[in-house]
């Protein structure tokens, strides 16, 4: 028996690096450091040089995001912290 990494097979993506997160939200990598920042990402995780955002995280803190229309937790009357691309 060998030991062969089949290319074809689907592996789930548990970590992304700044680049896929950006892509992946639609946002720019720069707009993905503002983000965690101002707390609306998590850091990301380290490990030597490499700093890899899981996955899991990302979604459970989108999902503490303020729906269109509704104003987050802290939030002034008429601010606007969405942003831009």
């Amino acid at each position: 028996m060998t030991n062969t990494v089949d290319l074809n097979r689907n592996v789930p993506r548990l970590g992304l690096n700044r680049l896929e997160v950006a892509q992946a939200i639609g946002v720019s990598a720069n707009t993905v450091d503002v983000m965690v920042d101002e707390g609306f990402l998590p850091k990301p995780r380290k490990w030597h040089s490499r700093k890899v955002w899981l996955v899991a995280e990302i979604v459970t803190a989108m999902a503490s995001w303020p729906e269109e229309g509704m104003q987050a937790a802290g939030e002034a009357d008429g601010e606007d912290w969405s942003m831009s691309a």
